[in-house]
């Protein structure tokens, strides 16, 4: 993909004359008169209260750039019954610090000018901290909203526009909010600073979601410094030395945001804590982004977007171009008085040798400030078109630091840890991520990954530990950025990958033995049928009410009465029975296994429920784990059923899977309660005219509530390991409810048993 074309070059100015005037004054400047010339007063008035929010004005005036200017600086607190736009306006002051709603007044008709924007983006957001959390706008409704109307909070209003919500169908509370207010907890979202108020919320460990009008595609500039039209008018130089020397201060508080604490503490008497004041200091560095833009930047392609906004907000806003709105430092700035013009004339020669030189510089400081601006463009393009890229690969992204911070991460990561994106940047470890039985190998592989003799792999398995504990199976590919010894992961979760393989390769377990178990059935039927025809004809033979038995008996000198006798008194005859009866009953489970395994070809049968039942009972008592670890002869068995009930049309393999699935778990749990009770499993079934039902309660250990909760879900499972895949139940919930549009219910309480009620349609 190609990037953006390069920027075609300004053409270049003329220099010249501005440089030959700048020299004027610059000698000028050096007159007696001059240096002689007391401070010029002037008056910043806040937008707020002293705070981290205004450090740039504070250094300017404590580290002397404001004096360096010539400049006597006042600066007042925001008194909460004036506007500071107006009080500029009314000549109360002569500059001020707004946000983004100066435009709003420019576009009303006040005479307002912007300086600087020295905030990149706006501070204003929603916050909410009731439960449940709130994360959009259109979950405002019902709730109760903390926010004002008016022009300082204007970002919201528009963002608020934007989505179509109505303030009229807000329960609205229209004030300025007060910090009691985010503890109120009849309010649910209000109006916050996101540089001020989390830090309470934080320091009260409630949880809370913050709502970002710049996600709804609201980006306004935050803080702006501005003056009025009559200012720039009549005091041009004094608007230029204080922008200058304001920006100034500001690149000194953002360096030194320690020493601006102490003296925004101790000079202003902040009611802020340093803690405080330094979380505000941390918020702000990333609202001016002072490593992206030069500080105070402004784009009036931007400003323009925040216009048609407003104008949007305001049907009454004529349509208006912003000329006027911007600062233009060089209007009116070189002006000539009389007295100046004897200084001219003798200095004239020495301006006409430096001249040449000054041209030469200027032209190289000229290419050198288009090839920057070149360089911020480029550069902003470039950080956008790759932080696209890491927010839409696909996959959870990190950039790791050599100390296993993660520097940046996309929305898939955070979707996957269950984090929010700020706990997680520059705060939290790798290894927090990872299991501990996988950090030494991790490590291991990190260490050896800068190394050129040793080679290492770029991808592998690990256990992932999410926000709540739940455990992941990833797979990570890693590659050292090049150019730094920053590591980029994309990680792949294959924990539903490797489940459903562990699923396939049971159901092939369960297929293979189901085959087994029908073959086996197939073959015990041959012996089966000899052992049972040889007992019959052995009886028939024996006894005394065949003649021919008796004419046989007498040519031996006794008679068929007195064998029979014989037999019956040596328990020949009992052994027979026996025989009879144990080969019936075999015949009768190698059926029922037949049954069971058989495919279901022919869709709904009319069934028995209770005689399926008693098939499942046949069968699961002769299962090898079962009686391996819990006879059943050891166990009480209670059947109440309800006689004479209508057949009901169900997939038979299906319901007898469903029973035994249900029987073997009530058996494993009595197990466990053995020691203490005799294992008892009572099945009950009963017929209305809607519903046959069907309970397997035992008197087993119970189940919590968190269990009972979580007990149908797939893989879940209270087994040890090895006992249980956790599909079971899964499988069972779905066979009642979706194939036979049934009902599948559990109660328990623990130490009480647990019962199973399945419902079929009886019609």
């Amino acid at each position: 993909m190609h990037g953006p074309p390069p920027l075609p070059r300004r053409p270049e100015k003329k220099f010249w004359p501005r440089i030959v005037l700048f020299l004027i004054a610059y000698f000028i400047s050096f007159t007696p008169h001059s240096i002689a010339a007391q401070l010029d007063s002037v008056t910043l008035q806040l937008k707020w209260f002293h705070q981290f929010q205004f450090a740039g004005y504070y250094a300017a005036l404590e580290k002397g750039f404001y004096e360096d200017e010539g400049l006597d600086v006042t600066i007042l607190e925001r008194d909460l019954n004036f506007n500071p736009v107006h009080q500029v306006l009314e000549g109360k002051a002569d500059f001020g610090v707004s946000n983004s709603a100066i435009l709003l007044h420019y576009l009303r008709g006040d005479n307002v000018v912007l300086l600087a924007s020295v905030f990149q983006h706006s501070p204003l957001v929603f916050i909410s901290k009731t439960r449940p959390l709130i994360h959009t706008p259109q979950d405002f409704a019902g709730r109760k909203i903390l926010m004002s109307t008016a022009s300082q909070d204007i970002e919201l209003l528009a963002m608020l526009n934007k989505e179509g919500i109505d303030l009229g169908k807000l329960n609205l509370i229209d004030r300025f909010a007060t910090p009691e207010d985010y503890f109120n907890s009849e309010i649910d979202v209000a109006a916050a600073y996101i540089t001020n108020e989390p830090y309470y919320l934080d320091s009260k460990d409630i949880p809370y979601s913050v709502i970002f009008p710049a996600t709804y595609g609201i980006d306004f500039y935050g803080d702006t410094l501005f003056t009025s039209r009559s200012q720039v008018a009549h005091h041009p130089e004094r608007v230029r030395k204080f922008l200058r020397a304001s920006l100034k201060g500001w690149e000194y508080a953002l360096n030194n945001t320690d020493e601006l604490i102490e003296i925004i503490v101790n000079k202003f008497g902040s009611i802020k804590t340093r803690e405080h004041l330094k979380f505000e200091a941390e918020a702000i560095k990333k609202l001016i982004q002072p490593e992206l833009v030069r500080i105070g930047h402004t784009n009036p392609n931007r400003w323009e977007t925040i216009g048609n906004i407003f104008r949007k907000l305001d049907a009454e806003i004529k349509p208006s171009g912003l000329d006027e709105f911007f600062y233009d430092p060089s209007a009116d700035r070189f002006v000539v008085r009389k007295e100046t013009v004897i200084y001219i004339t003798a200095l004239f020669s020495i301006v006409i040798l430096i001249l040449f030189f000054t041209i030469y510089v200027a032209r190289k400081l000229t290419a050198e400030i288009q090839n920057r601006k070149l360089f911020e463009q480029q550069l902003r393009d470039s950080e956008k078109y790759y932080r696209g890229l890491f927010e839409n690969t696909g996959t959870a992204t990190v950039i790791l630091k050599d100390d296993f911070t993660i520097a940046r991460c996309n929305n898939n990561f955070v979707e996957l840890g269950g984090y929010e994106r700020t706990e997680v940047e520059n705060k939290k470890k790798w290894t927090e991520f990872v299991a501990e039985e996988d950090i030494p190998r991790m490590r291991g592989y990190s260490l050896s990954r800068g190394k050129k003799d040793v080679s290492s792999p770029t991808s592998y398995d690990f256990k992932f530990i999410r926000k709540n504990g739940e455990t992941r199976n990833i797979h990570v590919f890693v590659e050292i950025i090049e150019g730094s010894r920053d590591r980029i992961a994309s990680l792949i979760d294959m924990t539903e990958k490797i489940k459903t393989q562990e699923l396939l390769i049971q159901m092939e377990k369960m297929l293979s033995v189901g085959g087994l178990a029908a073959g086996m059935a197939h073959e015990i039927n041959n012996p089966l049928a000899g052992i049972l025809q040889g007992t019959q004809n052995i009886k028939r033979r024996i006894s005394p009410e065949a003649k021919r038995n008796d004419e046989l008996a007498t040519k031996f000198g006794c008679s068929s009465v007195q064998i029979h006798k014989y037999l019956d008194e040596r328990g020949i005859i009992k052994i027979l029975d026996g025989i009879q009866d144990s080969g019936e009953r075999a015949a009768a489970i190698v059926r029922n296994m037949l049954d069971f395994t058989r495919k279901n070809e022919t869709g709904r049968t009319a069934c028995d429920i209770n005689r399926l039942i008693e098939g499942v009972i046949d069968i699961i008592s002769c299962d090898y784990d079962l009686r391996k670890k819990y006879d059943f002869r050891h166990t009480t068995i209670i059947k109440e059923f309800q006689e004479k009930m209508s057949p009901v049309k169900c997939y038979r393999v299906e319901i007898e899977q469903v029973l035994l699935n249900l029987i073997k778990n009530a058996a494993y749990a009595m197990y466990e309660t053995s020691e203490s009770r005799p294992p008892c499993l009572t099945l009950r079934t009963w017929q209305d005219p809607d519903y046959t039902t069907v309970e397997v309660e035992d008197n087993g250990p119970g189940i919590n509530g968190e269990v009972k909760r979580r007990i149908f879900e797939p893989f879940f499972t209270t087994k040890s390991p090895g006992f249980g895949t956790g599909l079971g139940l899964s499988v069972s919930f779905f066979i009642i409810t979706r194939n036979h549009n049934g009902i599948f219910e559990v109660e328990s309480d623990v130490g009480m048993g647990t019962k199973f009620i399945f419902k079929l349609p009886t019609n």
